[in-house]
């Protein structure tokens, strides 16, 4: 349900762009790279005076970010099974490619050629966490698809014609989604598909891990603040 309204949004901000009134329409590109859970850089593409009495303007937005995926030795437990072999030297690695479409509004506030828009929209994101048990002979991939919504406040200061700088502090919300890892299906709901049951000593009797064992395990997108700085042309 979550996918299709967040579709949905996405295509009546777009629709909006392209019935927007016939004129010429102004456009630019940015360039960024910072901070999102991690290293991350981002590219966004935006039209200006898409209305001709309104000073709002839209953007596609997409970037990559290079994350912590998780907790290995408790990823294994959930996903595959209780088998210690190779967490004690256990590789990982994360990313998440995150795309989204902003509507932008300038603040009438300026400090000296500084510039300000506040910027919203809704967020899709993709996380595939990677762990591999050296000495376990295991490694699987953990995946998320997840859609939320974000904004923030950016500052754009002219360094030339043509050419500005900018400094972009914003936050990201994600809606709980499905997560899945091996052949284990992870929902919301707990309606999960070949949940795994808990074997270690100390566990629980009878115990089969849930969703919210899961998204303790991996880092799968949910509130993540973003720092970014960069130029636009």
């Amino acid at each position: 349900m979550k996918k299709i309204t967040g579709s949905f949004v996405l295509a009546t901000l777009a629709a909006a762009v392209i019935t927007a009134p016939a004129h010429a329409l102004e456009h630019y590109v940015a360039l960024m790279a910072g901070y999102y859970a991690g290293p991350s850089v981002m590219g966004a593409v935006g039209f200006t005076d898409v209305f001709t009495k309104i000073p709002i303007a839209f953007e596609l937005e997409g970037g990559h970010s290079w994350t912590n995926p998780g907790d290995p030795a408790l990823a294994r437990d959930v996903f595959i099974n209780n088998n210690d072999g190779g967490d004690d030297d256990a590789q990982k690695d994360g990313s998440v490619w995150d795309f989204g479409l902003n509507a932008l509004y300038p603040l009438n506030q300026t400090y000296g050629p500084v510039k300000f828009f506040v910027f919203g929209g809704p967020r899709y994101a993709h996380f595939d966490g990677h762990f591999d048990y050296v000495g376990g002979n295991e490694d699987f991939d953990v995946i998320a698809n997840s859609w939320g919504l974000g904004g923030g406040l950016r500052g754009v200061m002219p360094l030339g014609k043509g050419f500005s700088g900018i400094l972009q502090l914003g936050v990201d919300y994600y809606f709980p989604t499905s997560i899945y890892g091996h052949d284990a299906t992870y929902y919301p709901n707990d309606s999960n598909i070949n949940a795994r049951a808990a074997q270690e000593a100390g566990d629980p009797a009878n115990y089969t891990y849930t969703y919210a064992d899961a998204t303790r395990a991996v880092n799968v997108p949910r509130l993540r603040p973003r720092v970014m700085i960069g130029i636009q042309f």
